[in-house]
């Protein structure tokens, strides 16, 4: 048997067999590597989508704690005005309802900032 691992015919069908085993992996590395790269091209057209809903997401909150400030503020300035009694005096159960709408401007504004 020796001799018929030396035979040119035999090394020659062995070298085919190879060289097909070879190129049924280069075309299966190819498949991948297309696979590879449309999974790379999905997470960057993701990433991009994500970019711009975090933007939208960041430009939405900017715009709605402005508009939550403004009557927080005045919320706050009024009860101030009320709590100083510079409209008058205010009964027992004025104050504490005065008092807890102040509070709940003030933890509200803290949400907001």
């Amino acid at each position: 048997m020796p001799e018929l691992e030396h035979d040119p015919a035999t090394l020659q069908a062995m070298l085919e067999a190879r060289t097909q085993e070879v190129e049924a992996l280069r075309a299966e590395l190819e498949e991948t590597n297309r696979g590879v790269l449309a999974l790379y091209s999905e997470l960057d057209i993701q990433a991009d989508q994500l970019r711009q809903a975090t933007e939208l997401k960041s430009r939405f909150l900017a715009y709605m704690s402005h508009e939550f400030r403004t009557p927080i503020v005045a919320i706050q300035s009024i009860t101030r005005l009320l709590i100083d009694r510079v409209d008058g005096p205010l009964t027992t159960e004025q104050e504490r309802q005065v008092k807890f709408v102040r509070d709940t401007a003030s933890e509200f504004a803290e949400m907001v900032n």
